[in-house]
């Protein structure tokens, strides 16, 4: 946890000279409040919540910038104990309203600091569970408010702040996230949709990205073994030219996004397996071996494989 300025009694004591009794009133509870706090003891700091919360409302504390620096500082112990993981927060919001009630009120340089910090950690904890609401329960719509949110407060300590990183960390989770249910199951057309938006747009922002070409590439592979799947031996000439014309445009599309990262680094395993799989699907036999021939001094070991549905549609159409 941030360290706030320790309320010292010589500071109090000092204040007897100058504050009438009720004015020292609100220096005491200030001060109990800073000790309940640093006492970590949970039954303490609800304790220590009580005392802020008055001061916040006094004539004479309301304005004090130390009273809401410290009223965050509370919440903020009871919230990470208690409300991290929750979309919506009652104390997360106290927090957040209480340090920008603070910089109104024009903080010295160290709580200023401690205010931006406390934000941030904040801001960091939106972002997180943006990520964790994707990973642990597919919830994009919730997911989604919460990357917001996590905007929203970083906009508040850099109004110029560029989100360019993070749009492409977030949104290759997604992809990540939604492309894995597609591969499982390749009926599930709105796991594809997603997951291609999203890539797309890591894409758009960073064309060369690694993750997202793969990820992009592997996903039109699939749809396109998805459709050799859905053809039976002995069917008509014009059912396997349809499905034929289908798949290779499916991996042509997988091919450009593969190849870009194949082109960045030759070693990349993983895009010389693909680029192996795509081009014997699209029955280019020398671009095929020449692929499985790197794939194996990369150490890719290919066991006895079946003739696949790409190879059968051939011989049909023979």
């Amino acid at each position: 946890m941030y360290k706030l300025p320790k309320i010292i009694t010589n500071l109090i004591l000092s204040t007897l000279l100058l504050l009438s009794i009720g004015v020292y009133s609100q220096e005491e509870k200030l001060y109990r409040a800073r000790v309940l706090l640093d006492s970590k003891i949970p039954a303490n700091i609800e304790l220590a919540r009580l005392c802020v919360d008055s001061l916040v409302l006094d004539s004479v504390t309301k304005d004090d910038f130390i009273s809401w620096t410290l009223r965050s500082f509370i919440y903020f112990d009871i919230y990470k104990r208690t409300e991290k993981n929750k979309l919506n927060s009652d104390l997360r919001d106290t927090i957040i309203s209480s340090i920008l009630k603070s910089n109104k009120l024009n903080p010295d340089e160290t709580y200023a600091g401690n205010n931006k910090k406390l934000l941030q950690n904040i801001g960091a904890g939106y972002f997180n569970l943006a990520k964790k609401m994707l990973e642990d329960s597919v919830n994009e719509e919730k997911s989604l408010i919460a990357f917001n949110r996590f905007k929203e407060i970083y906009k508040i300590l850099e109004p110029d702040i560029n989100f360019k990183q993070k749009d492409i960390e977030y949104n290759l989770s997604i992809g990540s996230v939604f492309s894995d249910i597609f591969i499982k199951d390749n009926n599930n057309t709105k796991a594809q949709n997603t997951a291609k938006v999203a890539l797309l747009k890591v894409i758009e922002l960073d064309p060369i990205n690694e993750s997202a070409n793969i990820n992009l590439g592997l996903m039109y592979y699939n749809q396109a073994v998805n459709l050799s799947k859905e053809l039976d031996y002995g069917a008509d000439f014009t059912q396997i030219d349809f499905i034929q014309e289908n798949m290779i445009k499916l991996a042509k599309q997988s091919e450009q996004f593969i190849f870009k990262v194949y082109s960045k680094n030759n070693k990349n395993v993983r895009s010389v397996e693909a680029l192996f799989y795509l081009y014997r699907m699209l029955l280019d036999e020398p671009k095929s071996d020449e692929f499985k021939k790197i794939a194996i001094e990369l150490g890719v070991k290919f066991g006895d494989e079946s003739p696949a549905k790409d190879e059968k549609i051939n011989e049909e159409k023979k």
